[in-house]
């Protein structure tokens, strides 16, 4: 019995649905110490959450998806080429999370502004580290880069609560212990390997962060959006909607960075694939079915009825292909096809919400715009791989790979 609970704890270490659930949890705890005992420095933790982001979908641009798709040269240092991008984001990163912070709470002073946004910096290496130690040494050991930092940071936030002090800082001390153990541990570099430029160590992926930043456009565009154009309601629902679908998208994200992680190796039937239409399934089942709990989450979305619900579930259902979708074809398409791509699909997502601010009046029709829009992203994606002939590292062509409207359901 000892053995199979340790092989099972083993097994959901090296998963990434460990180090997803681990992230958003320590996230929610942070919240939530904030709220009970730190009030007057809520408003800079939720607007920290938010910011929180940039890393994490930075670092997987820069240095998950051009290790993913093949795009690093065999003759660089894994480790110095990461270390590169991450310091070379951490400027504009933070003078970005200064100007939001500064817009968005301008009563706040220089020094909250500063404190706050430290622990977003300070994650640029460790997502970048996480990223070349996957390739170059373990999944396991990369894993156990996010998760030190998560628990880290939950009992550093109980600590600081506990005795009064700020708890926006609270993944500060474990973000500098588990990068300086990164550091001092980290493997020697082979004989050979070079260490390259910062503008080239930045260029291998810029078209993998172009994509990123188009995407980050829409989920800040779509909240504000629904509000002009369904009223308040809108962005109430929507809230409670995804903190319901929170499993799911922990779900979700861990998949896709397994995907990422094994590149031209990922298979489409996982684990952790499965996981995530599980947690769908679930979900949905348990919003579509409970208007009690629907009321507990809003009282506006227990308002709006089931045919609303369905139709979002619906459209996260469809969220899920297109997110594998877009994974894969990244994987085998070559960087500007992608960005193409990526940029084509949310072309179709802003359109649908420009068509919204025509003909939407409420909830119903804004869900039913989203479901719609993300069908069309789904067949875009799906017209985009049929015309791509994946190269392999070697320069070969294999169309063996792009999926079939049947591979895509099995």
């Amino acid at each position: 019995m000892i053995r199979i609970v340790l092989g099972a704890g083993q097994r959901l270490q090296q998963s990434q649905l460990s180090v997803q659930a681990l992230a958003r949890l320590s996230s929610v705890v942070i919240f939530l110490l904030a709220s009970w005992a730190d009030t007057e420095r809520l408003a800079l933790v939720a607007l920290q959450g938010t910011l929180l982001a940039l890393p994490y979908t930075l670092m997987e641009s820069l240095v998950g998806r051009p290790l993913s798709a093949g795009l690093v040269p065999d003759n660089w240092s894994p480790e110095s080429w990461a270390r590169r991008v991450a310091a070379a984001a951490m400027l504009p990163v933070g003078g970005a999370a200064f100007l939001a912070t500064s817009v968005a709470l301008p009563d706040t002073s220089i020094g909250d502004r500063l404190f706050m946004i430290a622990p977003v910096v300070l994650q640029l290496p460790l997502e970048a580290l996480f990223w070349s130690t996957a390739r170059r040494r373990s999944a396991q050991r990369a894993n156990l880069i996010l998760q030190l930092v998560a628990v880290g940071t939950i009992l550093t936030g109980l600590a600081l609560a506990a005795t009064g002090i700020r708890v926006d800082v609270a993944a500060v001390p474990a973000q500098v212990a588990v990068l300086a153990w990164v550091l001092l541990t980290a493997a020697r570099a082979a004989p050979g390997l070079t260490r390259p430029g910062l503008w080239a160590s930045v260029r291998v992926g810029s078209a993998y962060c172009g994509a990123a930043i188009v995407d980050l456009a829409y989920a800040l565009a779509l909240p504000s959006i629904a509000g002009a154009v369904a009223g308040q309601t809108a962005v109430v629902v929507l809230r409670a909607l995804d903190l319901a679908f929170g499993p799911f998208h922990v779900a979700l994200s861990a998949s896709t960075r397994e995907d990422i992680i094994a590149g031209r190796d990922t298979r489409w039937r996982t684990g952790t694939r499965a996981a995530a239409v599980v947690a769908l399934l679930l979900v949905s089942a348990t919003v579509l079915a409970s208007e009690r709990v629907r009321d507990l989450l809003a009282a506006d979305l227990a308002a709006v009825g089931t045919t609303v619900v369905a139709a979002y579930c619906g459209y996260k259902a469809l969220l899920a292909v297109a997110t594998w979708l877009a994974t894969r074809h990244m994987i085998w398409a070559p960087a500007r096809r992608f960005l193409i791509s990526a940029v084509g699909s949310r072309a179709i997502a802003f359109g649908g919400l420009a068509v919204s601010a025509v003909w939407v009046d409420a909830v119903g029709g804004l869900a039913l715009q989203l479901l719609l829009c993300e069908a069309l992203v789904v067949c875009w994606f799906l017209g985009r791989m049929r015309l791509t002939r994946p190269t392999s590292p070697g320069g070969s062509t294999d169309r063996a790979d792009i999926p079939t409207a049947s591979s895509v359901a099995s």
